[in-house]
């Protein structure tokens, strides 16, 4: 009995680190975003051409003294905002919160798909003191049919905008060299994922008569190094993730896509955690394969921050742009992972003490 419910508390366990983990990370890229908190802001979910465009902003008590103005931005279906489209009227004086309601006419351009309010602070009311910046969801551009569109209001969300001195600013840091990620890390990382894979090849070429399941492992994990041998130079991951972004895009899902790549990302998280449990499982049961785990939990870091980073986060982002000698912390954990992979591959071939099959 005693027994029964030390193993009930210890899974109970298990499951509140893995909950732990997964709100934890969520709350972490959720962090990263860096969404802009001083300001709410509503609006139709489209612009209608030829029809009034209501943009309503909340500012929040702590902005201090200053001016707010708002203006109407056009994007084409590549979703860059570029174009000016339209003003509600000069800056107004803004202090201590309250609610402001912008009024714009739709004009018609030609390429217009989307638009967008740019919604900045200033103690003077221009663009160029601008202090805070922020940009809209971008709303498609409906066309007017014969009646009139009747839209509503939502919640908006908005995202943060640079400001005219920090976007000269980063135009400034532009034109200093910066450096960039080195072209061997994909070759050697292949390199690197081949020999791993010849590795587990000969290691399920070895005979044993307890280790027909195990073969079957190695020569999975095989399969898998030389798949991801392909996809590290070919470049196909990349392709993939612009086709994904395009139809998101098409589909006006573009900006509802990170809740799910949040939560993806925390599974995954919370899933390589539940594999540390299971190794440190395994290493406790005797006849334990303790280099076909190493290789497992080698492999499975690879493949996570490998998916990890093709997805466009903020923190990611900023990750991927550090290098040190041409290499990115991402590529970093990458190479770690499949050397833990190679090296333990090395030590279970040597470990072998059965005979070649056949």
């Amino acid at each position: 009995m005693e027994k029964e419910l030390t193993r009930k508390t210890r899974r109970a366990g298990i499951v509140a680190a893995l909950v732990v983990v997964f709100v934890s990370t969520w709350i972490l890229l959720d962090r990263s975003e860096h969404r802009p908190r001083w300001l709410t802001v509503e609006a139709p979910p489209a612009a209608v051409v030829g029809q009034p465009l209501e943009i309503r902003i909340t500012l929040n008590k702590s902005v201090q003294g200053t001016r707010i103005s708002c203006t109407l931005h056009r994007a084409g279906t590549d979703r860059k905002i570029r174009g000016y489209l339209a003003s509600s009227g000069p800056a107004r004086e803004a202090a201590g919160g309250g609610t402001y309601s912008f009024i714009f006419e739709v004009p018609e351009r030609e390429d217009m798909a989307f638009a967008s309010a740019i919604i900045f602070l200033s103690p003077t009311g221009e663009w160029r003191d601008g202090t805070r910046a922020v940009s809209t969801k971008l709303m498609p551009v409906k066309r007017a049919s014969a009646a009139r569109e009747s839209v509503g209001f939502e919640k908006t969300r908005v995202y943060r905008f640079s400001t005219a001195a920090e976007s000269a600013a980063a135009k400034a840091a532009g034109l200093r060299p910066r450096p960039r990620p080195s072209v061997w890390v994909h070759p050697v990382l292949c390199v690197f994922l081949l020999l791993s894979a010849f590795l587990c090849a000969a290691k399920a070429g070895w005979k044993r008569a307890d280790a027909a399941r195990d073969r079957t492992i190695w020569l999975a994990f095989a399969a898998l190094f030389v798949l991801s041998a392909f996809l590290e130079l070919s470049g196909v991951v990349g392709h993939l993730a612009a086709w994904g972004r395009r139809l998101a895009q098409e589909g006006n899902l573009y900006d509802l896509r990170r809740p799910f790549q949040k939560a993806l990302t925390a599974a995954l998280a919370a899933a390589a955690l539940g594999f540390f449990f299971l190794f440190i499982r395994a290493l406790r049961k005797p006849g334990s394969h303790l280099f076909l785990w190493w290789v497992g939990i080698g492999l499975s870091a690879y493949l996570i921050v490998s998916f990890v980073s093709v997805l466009s986060f903020h923190a990611v982002d900023v990750v991927r742009g550090m290098t040190w000698q041409g290499i990115s912390p991402i590529d970093a954990a990458r190479g770690t992972g499949v050397l833990v992979c190679l090296i333990s591959a090395v030590f279970a071939l040597k470990s072998n003490k059965g005979t070649p099959a056949g």
